[in-house]
């Protein structure tokens, strides 16, 4: 039987770098934020119903998805948000039980990390057997994401403010991760987190 493990947290702290770890210590990892692009890929039926919804300008001009921009409109409006939910993550959970299933079709006993930035916000933490909450300071939070996505100071504190509060978090999350100091720290929390589940298992 499989264990799945979810690693979420809030953007820009650092839930890829704990997922790479992850990966190196022999577990299997999926993202759904790549899941995410798969399902929005150019001329697939769910970018169609957004292009649809929200209008032609959030196509580049080569008629993929200009993520930035939708990101600006639903950091704006909730409303809005919710319907990009509602057309894309039925796709997107189809592709991630497909892998899943994929996984434990050929290793039965298999550590699946999976990073779910909403997972507390979506409530599907119970879909789960461990969760792992990844921390780090807004500032830094704030920093990483205007150098990963060219995103300017207002836009990253604008997506950050439209995520639930970390101190809110910590009561769904069986390991928390800080991601404030050097990676061979982190490295080290990991791989004592990933110890422990899988003798748990």
């Amino acid at each position: 039987m499989i264990l799945k493990v979810a690693v979420t947290g809030g953007a820009g702290a650092g839930k890829t770098v704990v997922c790479d770890c992850f990966g190196r210590l022999g577990a299997h990892v999926i993202s759904l934020d790549e899941l995410a692009r798969e399902a929005v890929k150019r001329d697939s039926p769910i970018l169609e119903a957004i292009a649809d919804h929200f209008g032609k300008g959030i196509l580049r001009a080569d008629g993929s998805l200009d993520r930035r921009k939708l990101r600006g409109i639903i950091t704006r409006d909730a409303r809005a948000r919710k319907v990009l939910e509602r057309l894309t993550h039925p796709e997107i959970f189809r592709l991630f039980e497909e892998k899943v299933a994929a996984i434990e079709s050929r290793h039965e006993d298999a550590v699946v990390v999976v990073e779910v930035p909403l997972l507390i916000e979506l409530g599907i933490q119970d879909r789960f057997d461990v969760v792992v909450l990844v921390e780090a300071g807004s500032d830094l939070q704030k920093s990483r994401l205007m150098a990963r996505d060219g995103s300017s100071a207002a836009e990253a504190e604008a997506l950050l403010g439209i995520q639930m509060a970390v101190e809110k978090k910590r009561p769904y999350a069986d390991y928390v991760v800080k991601n404030r100091g050097p990676l061979k720290e982190m490295e080290v929390a990991v791989r004592k987190i990933y110890t422990k589940i899988t003798r748990g298992a």
